[in-house]
């Protein structure tokens, strides 16, 4: 098997399976709205809109519970560490917890703020207030269902969150239409089904975790409450990124529902039609981009230039195949899709005036999402906060300034084009990346001894001209470790970062002993010996790892570097 096909079918193992369950998110939510499409009240559209934007600016603010999970994660995978792997998800466990019990404790001021925030008309509020006073009690599931998800595809497995979210919307779907249909329960019913199914998504995946991975000693628990504490800077700095970023896009999804309700309950019904459309295509090449957070994450972990940029390569093609045939999708089926979500003729005939919008969509936005999971996946943050405070600057500039004389067609442009721009920032920001745009630089630990007690300074300024990056430790003095010799070796522990390959670091280590004179005299007397022990975390001399003359320089090399969180 070639290595492009290889890497093609681990992108479909992986990308197949959150497609399938990512479908029934919008299905859920096509059903929501037929559900209350079909109710006696008109307004009961608009007020599930109204409710769902709620609850995604609350949980979109928690979305690194899951992304950044995803690309730690794979990171960690990647690189073996079998107990990095259950630090981060007993980590992010723990702050889901937490966040979804301050959640409930302020339900009501986050309901009041958001009601504020959006500003529906008054026949809206009521029905909204009923669907949010039921559902919000599933927050602390919610949050643990990110973070969940995150680790499982990170450590490569979508099978298993796929079936439990297909299993846990089926169960949404059949309790709110029964409660609906056959009990009559109109908005408590709807909101009672996406209740139930949110705690039995949360207890299953966990049960899922317990019995794949830690009951087979795949994954090693922390024992210990100070394991927590390790790598906390690292997730809490990678995670405070997608936070803000993560507020942004929760501005632009209350600014779209927001503009629209201005315009009257028809227009804000409208726009909820059009945009499941959108939420069916996020969901869909999201199914691509969770591919990528993982596979990414695993090969950055690795430190496999090749075969990273390469399934970034084929991740675009997959997406923007798939961007092309649902354009062409919507642009046939549009009109029975609008039917089949309502029968209200006022609703459906302002619809069709903006559909040019969502047959744009998919081909203009497909990379701002590719290139979401290929950025979590090297967890490059920063870069993701930066791309989206580009994108929102160019959405909020096209709404204010577009001339049509439809303000909704502002909005609809402003919409598509911040997609585009965050794609377009992306591919810009990855040429001057490591791993994508530049190569990887390895963490090199080498041990460096001679035989010549006055030579420290020589020593020092010939290598610092070969490794301009590198660090010393102090040089010290210690015992030969032959029992048959009494001399002593002048050590020091050198740190280098570089883009050589392991091979390429040794064989220039090896230059470097008889470019200085490597040799042993008679008397057995060395002039420089230079051994690579450490590539990374990866111990590749245990026999010099291990000695006196090794760990001295190295304790101190590593408390100078990472301070004691990292030991």
């Amino acid at each position: 098997m070639s290595e492009t096909s290889a890497i093609n079918r681990r992108i479909l193992k992986l990308a197949l399976p959150n497609i399938l369950s990512n479908l029934t998110v919008p299905l859920l939510g096509i059903v929501d709205l037929t559900l209350s499409g079909h109710l006696e009240d008109a307004y009961a559209i608009g007020a599930i809109a109204i409710a769902t934007t709620m609850f995604n600016l609350i949980y979109w603010n928690f979305s690194f519970l899951r992304m950044g999970t995803t690309g730690l994660t794979a990171q960690s995978h990647g690189a073996g560490n079998h107990l990095a792997m259950g630090r981060n998800l007993t980590q992010s466990l723990l702050i889901a917890l937490m966040g979804g019990v301050f959640i409930l404790l302020l339900q009501q001021p986050i309901l009041n703020l958001t009601l504020l925030i959006l500003k529906p008309e008054g026949g809206l509020i009521s029905y909204a207030t009923i669907y949010y006073d039921i559902v919000v009690w599933g927050a602390p599931a919610v949050l643990c269902t990110l973070a969940l998800n995150g680790w499982l595809i990170g450590m490569q497995n979508t099978w298993y969150p796929m079936a439990v979210s297909i299993m846990t919307n089926v169960t949404n779907i059949a309790i709110s239409a029964c409660l609906v249909i056959l009990g009559g329960k109109g908005i408590t019913g709807i909101a009672t089904g996406t209740l139930v199914a949110q705690w039995l998504g949360a207890t299953s995946l966990l049960i899922g975790a317990y019995l794949l991975y830690f009951k087979k000693n795949r994954v090693s628990l922390p024992r210990k409450l100070e394991e927590l504490k390790v790598g906390l800077r690292r997730y809490f700095g990678t995670n405070l990124h997608i936070f803000l970023r993560t507020i942004l896009i929760s501005l632009i999804s209350a600014f779209f529902t927001y503009a629209g309700s201005t315009q009257g309950a028809l227009i804000l019904a409208a726009n909820a039609l059009l945009y499941q459309a959108f939420t069916f295509f996020n969901n869909f090449v999201d199914g691509f981009a969770f591919a990528g957070e993982a596979i990414v994450g695993h090969y950055y972990g690795m430190k496999n230039r090749h075969l990273l940029t390469k399934s970034v390569k084929l991740l675009i093609v997959w997406g923007a195949t798939f961007a092309l045939i649902t354009s062409l999708l919507y642009f046939i089926i549009s009109e029975p899709f609008l039917a089949f979500l309502t029968d209200k003729e006022e609703v459906i005939n302002i619809a069709h005036n903006y559909l040019i919008w969502v047959y744009l969509l998919p081909v203009l936005g497909f990379l701002a999402f590719l290139y979401d999971g290929v950025f979590v996946g090297i967890t490059a943050t920063r870069e993701m906060l930066l791309s989206m405070l580009f994108a929102v600057a160019v959405f909020f500039a096209l709404y204010f300034t577009l001339p049509f004389t439809d303000i909704n067609h502002n909005l609809w442009a402003a919409f598509v084009m911040y997609l585009l721009a965050r794609g377009g920032c992306q591919i810009l920001m990855s040429r001057k990346m490591v791993g994508l745009g530049k190569p990887f630089e390895y963490v090199y630990t080498l041990s460096v001894g001679t035989t010549y007690l006055d030579s420290e300074e020589k020593i020092k300024n010939y290598l610092s001209t070969e490794f301009p990056s590198s660090q010393f430790s102090s040089f010290y003095i210690t015992d030969d470790v032959s029992e048959y010799s009494s001399r002593k070796y002048l050590n020091s522990v050198l740190r280098v970062e570089s883009s050589l390959t392991l091979d390429e670091m040794i064989a220039k280590t090896k230059q470097i002993e008889s470019q200085f004179g490597r040799k042993k005299e008679p008397s057995g007397d060395v002039a420089l010996d230079i051994d690579v022990v450490l590539m990374d975390s990866q111990i590749l001399r245990n026999k010099d790892f291990n000695r006196d003359y090794f760990q001295i320089g190295y304790n101190e090399i590593k408390t100078i570097q990472y301070g004691q969180e990292n030991y």
